[in-house]
This record gives structure tokens, sequence and C-alpha cells, in this order.
């Protein structure tokens, strides 16, 4: 996006040190964090919410499938330096502090527009300076964290004896005077493995694993959440954005389709092959700022409107409407019966799938709302064509639901057709014992010689019984499908 060679979307970022599979590291050498010991540890008492980012900032934390090493000492920052006329002065990447430093301090002095800073895949070395070079909230960084806490520790959902660490939950007041903002979307992603290998990239490839919306566990189409958390102080010309790792640079989802927008639609920028690769959302960031004019450049900085909030819910509508899409491509197979190894034609089937696409909806629908309210909250101008975007796919998904839940009723009275059929050929086999075993019994009340008699029809009572279990007591699982 925005000019930039394809080459540099797929960012390879900082290279990895020690075995991938080796999950203790020698943390001798890891220095103290001063952010830690000021701002964090010593308000825990008063501010539990912190809890999160106090763990994620612990050299040795139990039970962390995270590579520690990684957690602790990745770097991965981009500066940039937006000139007094509006023009980009420099795009600096840094993969150490001492180069964030350089880059930072480098030609004091020099007047500018304003600087932005965008982290990716944070660790604790990047917590400790930018929080103490900037004195940033601790809550900034610990709402980014909300939702990594038991995918840390190797888990596919919050655990329910041993609940995770604390996060804020930060009130509308809050969020309407705090100079931050956090916003959560879904990316699409074709992992062969399923569940499985999105389990192991969690814990390999990126600090902040999070939740992923997965149909069956071996199906290969899945969303991964991301957040995005800015951050700027009115009047201060520093802006810093927090966006997550690609947790695979796989292409896109074979049967999710990107929609077509303008930023996606450049082949002279992107290339004939741009839209099938991932883009990372700091990449996205980068491309957006390149295709605002000078003026517009200059304003991010001047004005009082949060920081990059219009691209930011461009991602999130854009994954909405993919995640839209995928979904009544799912409810079609079903429907149509187009199915494979992996997608079976199997009333059952069709209904766990029912189960969890349903799901997966209204947590989108909610997402949508969420980022649409924190938008609303920091008083964002200009976005009236999101809020009509994001209340058309609002109203999509509602369909969606209601049609989904028509779907159910249909598989649900199909397979109610076949059981039936079933329990009424166990009725037939058992009306047809039922008269001889009657007969026997009266046989052998009338002559106790009738021996084999009493036999027979002692054979015919499990048909009876069973008959009865069926046609009174039993019921299928499909029933109320939609209910968690």
């Amino acid at each position: 996006m925005g000019g930039l060679e394809i080459a540099n979307d797929l960012e390879q970022g900082p290279p990895k040190s020690g075995n991938r599979n080796q999950r203790q590291y020698e943390m001798r050498n890891v220095p103290q964090s001063e952010y830690h010991e000021r701002f964090v540890e010593v308000n825990l008492q008063y501010r539990p919410w912190l809890d999160i980012l106090h763990q994620f900032m612990s050299p040795n934390p139990e039970e962390f499938e995270v590579n520690p090493q990684r957690r602790m000492l990745h770097f991965d920052i981009k500066v940039i330096h937006v000139s007094t006329s509006g023009n980009i002065e420099s795009l600096i990447h840094c993969l150490t502090p001492t180069k964030f430093k350089d880059a930072i301090s480098g030609e004091e002095g020099k007047e500018r527009s304003g600087t932005l800073i965008i982290a990716k895949d944070l660790s604790r070395a990047m917590i400790d300076l930018l929080g103490m070079e900037y004195e940033l909230e601790p809550e900034f960084f610990a709402s980014h964290l909300e939702g990594t806490e038991s995918f840390r520790m190797g888990r596919w959902e919050s655990p329910t004896l041993r609940p995770p660490a604390r996060a804020p939950i930060l009130l509308p007041d809050y969020l309407r005077k705090a100079p931050f903002y956090t916003v959560q979307y879904w990316r699409p992603y074709q992992i062969k493995d399923g569940k499985e290998e999105v389990l192991k990239l969690r814990s390999s490839e990126t600090n902040t694993g999070r939740g992923a919306h997965v149909l069956k566990d071996d199906l290969p189409d899945i969303f991964v959440s991301e957040k995005i958390s800015a951050y700027k102080k009115p009047g201060s010309n520093i802006g810093i954005i927090l966006t997550d790792h690609l947790l695979s640079k796989v292409l896109p989802a074979s049967y999710i389709r990107s929609p077509i927008t303008i930023l996606d639609d450049d082949r002279s920028s992107l290339g004939n092959d741009g839209r099938r690769y991932q883009v990372s959302s700091r990449r996205e960031l980068i491309g957006w700022l390149q295709q605002l004019t000078p003026e517009e450049r200059k304003d991010l900085f001047n004005c009082h409107e949060p920081l990059a909030l219009r691209p930011t819910l461009k991602m999130v509508e854009r994954t909405s409407a993919m995640f839209l899409v995928h979904a009544r491509y799912i409810m079609r197979r079903m429907l149509n019966r187009i199915c494979d190894d992996k997608f079976p034609n199997s009333i059952p089937f069709f209904l766990s799938i029912s189960r969890a696409l349903h799901r997966h909806i209204l947590d989108q629908q909610k997402l949508l709302l969420y980022a649409l309210r924190v938008a609303s909250l920091r008083g964002g101008g200009n976005i009236a064509e999101q809020i009509e975007d994001f209340d058309f796919l609002v109203e999509e998904m509602d369909r969606a639901l209601k049609a989904l839940e028509e779907d159910v009723r249909f598989l649900v009275s199909a397979a109610s057709i076949r059981e039936g059929k079933i329990v009424g050929w166990v009725s037939k086999v058992a009306a047809l014992f039922l008269p001889l075993s009657l007969l026997a019994t009266l046989l052998t009340i009338s002559d106790p010689g009738y021996t084999r008699w009493a036999i027979l029809g002692g054979l015919g009572v499990p048909f009876v019984l069973i008959s009865i279990f069926f046609m009174f007591f039993w019921k299928p699982p499909h029933i109320n499908t939609l209910r968690y």
C-alpha cells in the first residue's frame, strides 16, 4: 500500500535467536526494567488491573509458552519524522534500543511537524523504553495486552479453574479523556493444520497471541484477533502506535474474498500480486500516511482528533466485511451440500458448525459496535461515513444471524424426519414381538410347561422397552442447537 514495494510488506523483523522448540532460557543477562519498577510494580496494590502488564514484564513467570527471550528483548520500531512542510522527512527502522534513541535524538533542535512511532509485537524492552521516554500511562500497555492472558500460557481458551491475569476495564468517561484508545479486529488466514498450527504459531511467532475464530479444529480458514493501540497527548507532536505481528505470512484464506477498496485497488503501487499477500497493520498505517497530503499530515499533530482513527476503523470495517462474506459462504456450503473430506455431508456436523458460526457473528457485531463507541467517545470528526458503513455491516450481520437460525431450523427438521424414521422402524419391530410376547405370557401362566414360549416372550421385552424409550424419553441432541 501507499507506494512501497511488496517486499517491504512481508517484513522479517529482527533475526530470532535460540532454538524455536526450547522453552527455557537463561534470563540472567536481562536488564532491570525501570518502567516496571517505577510505574507498574509499586502501583499493583492500588491498580490491580495492571496485573496483566506485571506478568508480561516479569522475566520468569510460570507456565508461559511464549519464548521468554523474545518477550523480554524483542525490538521492532519504525520512526517516521514529518517535516514542517508536511512531507515525510525520514522513515527509520530501529531493531535495537540504541538505534531508536539515535533516531529520536538525531538532529536535535530541528523543527518538525511531528514524529510518528509505530511498534510491532510488544516486548518488555519496547515498553520500558517508550514508557520512560514519553511517560506513558501503564494502562495504555495493559489495555493493548488485554486478551493475551491465557494464550501466553498455551491455552486455547481462558481456563475455568485458574482465571487469567486481571486486565483494565475502561469506563466510557475514562475512554473519553484518556490520551489513548485501543481497537480490535480479526485478520483472515488460511492455515493448513487449523487450530493445532495456530497454537504453535502463537507461542513462536508473536509475543501477543490472541483469540481465533475456528469453525472446526482442522479447517484451514481461520480469523485471528489483532489490536491497534494509539497514543497522543493533546498538544504533543509525538504519536505512538502499537500493532501486532502477523501470525503467519501465508496467503489470505482461500474462500475469504478481499473487498475492493480505494486503498487496495491501486495497482500502480501494489503491483499485480499485491492484494494476494498478507499486509501487517503497521505496513497499512505507513501506506495510509504516505497517501495523505502534506496538510493532512501536519493536521495529525496539530488537531485534537484521535491519532490514526480513520485507517484503524477502515481495517475493522474491511476485515468485518471479509468475515461476513466467509460466514455466508459457509452457510451456502451447508445448504447446498458442497462437501469434501474436511467438510462432510452430515447434519450433526452442519449443526455444530452453525453453533460456532452463530457465536462468531455475535462476537463480530460486538467488536464493530465497540470500535464505533470508542470513535464516538474520542470525539473523532469526519467519521460519518464510517458510522454509516458500520451500521450497514451490523444490519447485514443481523440478517445473517436470522438466516442462520432459519437454516438451523431446516436442518433440525431434516434430522428429526430421519430420526423419526429410525424410531418408526424400531417401533414396528417391537410391535411384531408385542403380540407374541403377550401370547407367550398367557400360555405360560395357564400351563407352566410352555417354557419355550416363556423364553420367546422374554426375548421380546427388550424390543418393547427400547421402543418406549425412543418414543417417550429420547431427545435428539440437535434440538436447541444454538444454545451455548
